[in-house]
């Protein structure tokens, strides 16, 4: 029952509040929340757009990002890249000293064989002369024939 005799009290003292707002004032009233309903709607469409706006922003922020990591990923990959294509030029470099004196060795070797085979030449054509003229040459009267042979080794 108490809840009842609340209930009557809170719309009796409605319907007495109702009652003597003049009607001017509650068309006033009106007009102010037709406008606030407006000025809402208008605010919360700004608001969407707004949202939209930063989704595209934070979309685009993201690619940035990601290209970002992507160059940084090509940086670090060209770099190391360049440090093994470094470390090869440094080793066909030594290589490249190698081979020269290994050939400056060889082209040594080469004039001293050239020198030699010089010598062997000159040795062997006067050896061969030498042979001919003893085998052309007359024994010499009175020697015997172990002597003109020459010398024996």
């Amino acid at each position: 029952m108490r809840h009842l005799l609340a209930a009557w009290s809170v719309a009796w003292l409605g319907v007495g509040c109702a009652a003597t707002i003049p009607p001017e004032r509650l068309q006033a009233q009106v007009l102010e929340t037709e406008r606030w309903q407006r000025e809402y709607q208008s605010e919360r469409e700004r608001t969407e757009a707004l949202a939209a706006k930063l989704a595209a922003l934070e979309s685009a922020l993201e690619e940035l990002a990601q290209e970002r990591a992507e160059a940084e990923q090509a940086r670090a990959e060209a770099e190391q890249a360049r440090a093994t294509a470094a470390e090869e030029l440094a080793r066909l470099e030594t290589e490249r000293h190698t081979l020269e004196e290994h050939n400056a060795q060889l082209l040594a070797r080469q004039r001293e064989l050239a020198a030699l085979h010089e010598e062997l030449s000159d040795v062997w054509y006067e050896s061969a002369l030498e042979r001919a003229r003893r085998r052309t040459q007359p024994p010499l009267p009175g020697a015997t024939s172990t002597e003109a042979a020459g010398p024996v080794p």
